[in-house]
């Protein structure tokens, strides 16, 4: 059995023949030794992947009967091999649905057991989350294609896949008899909407370029916006197909190029776009004969050949001219590609290309092995390393006619020596200085004035601002920046460097992002201006292409955007230091090279600043990262102001102050500390005071309550006491003839009735009273509902934290966790806790505790508003005295977690809800 070699993406096909029938005792293959865990690993496939094989280890695959015809193979979207019968042999191969499995069909033909009729659809749906995770969405066919065009084109079969796209054959729903190319682009890759509304507004269909039938974006199944386009599919394949069988006959390989050529002159001329990645497998071939091309933007999709990207343009090195380095999209490129498929047409292998990329910009390509003299002509002209020098299509159309077009020259400039290296153009001088920054800096330092003689007088070039080479008579430090204007000049096709380091807007984001090291060379590229040059190369975003200035506007919003939020933190840490004794200590180099860092990451990423904003407020509520930053003052206001929404007119302020917070946190905690400690000590010393004065008027009260109470029985004992004087004498009247001895009766009598008026009228005050005891439903009942609320707070509220998923619930649950720490409701927290700190076995930290205080108050309400005539007014009155009390407790409990615990049951339930 032949097997292919891995590896080489451009290798030619090779045909494998059928093997011979197997006999039935060949049809098991040999005996392989498995591990102990084979039986484990089978029983799961088997309950995942049902139908997929059966038990006795031999494939689930069904052969036709003899004689059923032409036999029709399953696609690769099936789940398992079916041969079927029926089908056309004169058809283009078509994708057979796989037949239905069940959970049942494991290769027997017994019934399906009950649990995986059961739960069969739960395994399936479980199979395929398993394969979406693992495989990712790109392993299947239903995920790779968004739904929405899976709605719109019946998804035939796969044809290839390249480093931007992947493309599938497939026709519109309904429509069988129009297939189409469906280019379904991966998650950061965009089509090129400029090159495709020009050909949709265009109208009229050319052999040359391929019909447009639909683009845009659809939502893949994990959510993100892909682009995607569909085409005219092209039965015959690509040019590749074509160049594979070369050397080619004479006349059949004039036809080739001349096929090549007019498809080329189509899109220059026609068109006005310069392709950037020419090559065999973009040119999908209409006819045959006589030869008719169409140039696609597939680019290495098709075949999945490697192409690589300088400045956003997507090249394949075998087939790319030289000065794509440069990232010049001029036409002469598209000539050198052909130039190359010439010699590949004659002599069947594309021309040597020794040295690197420099050295190819001013060296000739060897075309020996070409023996035709005008092949030879024609590859000469084509391959020519200098651009103007290199043919066109009137040279190649005068070339078919069988003229001999003139070979080109160009003057050369005296060359200019740098580090033993001698460049004929400013191009190859900016790539070398670019390349080997380091070097490059030392030999500027001393060399400018001999480079800017030479910009003047041989290469006559003066669109290159000479102030970054004399400002280095001055400023010898600024070296880097005049390197890199350099670049932005002659070579904006590279990706931009500073220093060594790339810094483009991924690359810029990799220095923001990586080590601290790193984050003085952020700094000193925006101060410099470097990322402002960075942002003249030609930028591979999308949306910057749009534009058409080509320049990068990420780096220019950083250029822009970051010195102004730097000097905006400047200015609020100015203020800040020194004012006052709580004043924090200004931030070390290091700290303000971190937060340069953090401002271009910012502006790159906005969506940093959630992150950012979420760790402000994780400073005071979260178990393990809280610190005492809030409690300093000024770094309070600048939080409040960053967690503000940043979206309008004061957004400036909004991540000046955000940045502040974070250059800050540190010396806010250390502040914040010292803030905190002396408002314990001030409280200790209040409630020290508090609870002095409280002692000294409970004695007070208790000293004269305990000079009433013996007046007060002093009084009963001189009432009780009749004064008798011998000289007076007793008269009858009131007291009769025996006055004498009826008086301390009558006077007894008298306090004994005045004591039974007074417990009628206390009795019947309690009666009024109870008659309205039932009002204590009006504070017992909701405290009962907020005792309930807070013991499942505490219930579900974990021990390590409540981290809440919902941005509504966490920016309440923050507003609480601040609230409980402010200085009123911590400080009723503290007592409140101390308070229920004293009951037994930690009583007042469970959860049950503020649950039975709840079912307490309900029942004692209903006891106080009871109608029966069998409670009595004295038990309803007192229910009504120990409801009061309860609802009082009620508050303490509360109020000893600061109400947090009462705001989770609310909270956790709700973001259960939404999140």
């Amino acid at each position: 059995m032949v097997t292919p070699e891995s590896g080489d993406d451009n290798a030619p096909t090779r045909r494998i023949d059928p093997a011979a029938p197997a006999t039935p005792a060949s049809r098991t293959g040999p005996t392989v030794r498995t591990g102990p865990g084979a039986g484990a690993t089978r029983w799961v496939t088997r309950v995942f992947r049902p139908g997929g094989g059966r038990r006795d280890g031999v494939d689930a695959t069904r052969v036709a009967e003899p004689g059923a015809g032409p036999t029709r193979v399953a696609g690769p979207a099936a789940d398992r091999t079916s041969v079927l019968p029926g089908g056309s042999s004169a058809s283009a191969p078509a994708t057979a649905k796989a037949p239905r499995r069940t959970l049942g069909d494991a290769g027997t033909s017994g019934p399906a057991p009950w649990w995986r009729t059961l739960l069969g659809p739960l395994v399936d749906w479980l199979s395929r989350l398993l394969t979406r995770v693992v495989v990712g969405p790109a392993g299947d066919l239903d995920y790779a294609v968004p739904a929405e065009l899976r709605r719109r084109y019946q998804v035939l079969g796969h044809i290839g896949a390249g480093g931007e796209a992947v493309v599938y054959r497939a026709h519109p729903t309904g429509e069988p008899e129009r297939e189409l190319a469906l280019k379904v682009y991966r998650p950061g890759h965009d089509i090129n909407r400029e090159l495709l509304d020009r050909l949709r507004a265009r109208g009229t269909a050319s052999p040359h370029t391929p019909a447009v039938q639909g683009y845009g974006t659809a939502a893949s199944s994990w959510g993100e916006d892909l682009a995607w386009e569909a085409q005219e599919f092209f039965a015959l394949g690509s040019l590749r197909s074509v160049i594979d069988e070369a050397p080619l006959e004479d006349e059949r390989a004039r036809a080739v190029v001349a096929a090549v050529a007019e498809c080329l002159h189509h899109w220059q001329d026609e068109l006005q776009h310069n392709h950037t990645d020419v090559k065999p497998e973009n040119l999908l071939v209409r006819s045959l004969d006589p030869p008719v091309v169409a140039l696609t933007d597939f680019g290495g999709a098709v075949r999945a050949t490697m192409s690589r990207v300088y400045g956003g343009l997507a090249i394949t090195e075998d087939y790319a001219a030289p000065e794509v380095v440069e990232g010049r999209r001029e036409a002469p490129a598209a000539w050198w590609s052909l130039g190359v498929m010439v010699h590949e047409l004659v002599t069947g292998r594309r021309p040597a290309r020794g040295g690197n990329w420099l050295t190819a910009r001013n060296t000739e390509v060897d075309i020996s092995a070409i023996t035709d003299e005008r092949w030879r002509l024609l590859a000469r002209g084509l391959l020519a390393p200098t651009p103007s020098a290199r043919w066109g299509h009137d040279e190649v159309a005068q070339w078919l006619a069988g003229e001999r077009p003139q070979i080109r020259t160009v003057r050369r400039l005296r060359p200019i020596e740098f580090a033993g290296t001698s460049h004929d153009d400013p191009p190859s001088l900016a790539f070398d200085l670019l390349d080997r920054s380091d070097t490059g800096a030392l030999w500027l330092r001393s060399h400018w004035p001999q480079l800017r003689t030479w910009l003047d007088r041989e290469v006559n070039d003066y669109t290159f601002d000479r102030a970054y080479l004399t400002g280095l008579e001055h400023d010898p430090e600024r070296v880097h920046v005049a390197i890199s204007a350099l670049a932005a000049r002659y070579v904006p096709g590279m990706p931009p460097r500073y220093r060594g380091h790339e810094i483009s807007a991924d690359g810029l984001l990799a220095l923001a992002t990586g080590q601290a090291s790193r984050h003085a060379l952020v700094r000193e590229a925006v101060e410099s201006g470097a990322v402002g040059l960075g942002a003249q190369h030609w930028c591979p975003h999308p949306e910057c292409r749009s534009g058409g200035s080509g320049r990068c506007a990420l780096l220019e919003r950083v250029q822009h955007e970051v010195p102004l939020l730097m000097r905006r933190v400047g200015e609020t840490v100015d203020r800040l230091v020194g004012s006052g004794p709580d004043a924090p200590r200004r931030p070390a180099a290091h700290e303000t090279d971190a937060v340069w860092a953090q401002a271009v990451e910012l502006v790159l990423v906005p969506e940093k600043a959630s992150e950012h904003r979420s760790l402000l407020r994780r400073q005071s509520w979260h178990p393990t990262q809280r610190s005492a930053a809030p409690h300093a003052p000024w770094w309070a206001e600048q939080r409040r102001t960053a967690l503000r929404d940043g979206s309008g007119v004061d957004a400036l302020a909004t991540r000046g102050a955000m940045l502040t917070a974070l250059v800050l946190l540190p010396e806010a905690v250390r502040v914040g500390g010292v803030v905190s400690a002396r408002e314990r000590a001030d409280g200790r010393a209040r409630r020290q005071d508090r609870w002095a004065s409280l002692a000294g008027s409970a004695r007070e009260r208790w000293a004269g309550a305990k000079e009433r109470l013996a007046t007060a029985k002093q009084r009963r004992v001189e009432a009780a006491t009749v004064p008798t004087r011998p000289d007076v004498p007793v008269e009858p009247g009131a007291y009769g003839n025996h006055g004498e001895q009826q008086a301390p009766d009558t006077t007894r009598t008298r306090r004994e009735q005045e004591r039974a008026q007074r417990r009628v009228d206390r009795t019947m005050s309690q009666i009024q009273r109870a008659m309205s005891a039932g009002k204590c439903r009006r504070f017992a009942y909701p405290a009962a509902l907020l005792g309930l609320v807070d013991g499942l707070g505490r219930s579900l509220r974990p021990a390590d934290g409540f981290y809440p998923e919902s941005e509504f619930v966490t920016s309440a649950y923050t507003g609480l966790l601040d609230a409980s720490n402010g200085a009123v409701l911590g400080w009723l927290s503290e007592v409140t806790g101390s308070v229920t700190g004293l009951l037994p076995g930690s009583m007042g930290a469970s959860w049950w505790w503020p649950v039975l205080l709840a079912v307490v108050l309900v029942v004692l309400g209903r006891t106080a508003g009871s109608k029966r005539p069998a409670t009595r007014a004295r038990r309803r009155l007192a229910a009504f005295r120990l409801a009061l009390a309860g609802s009082l407790l009620m508050v303490v409990v509360l109020l000893s977690t600061g109400l947090v615990a009462l705001g989770s049951g609310v909270l956790i339930p709700l973001d259960g809800l939404l999140g």
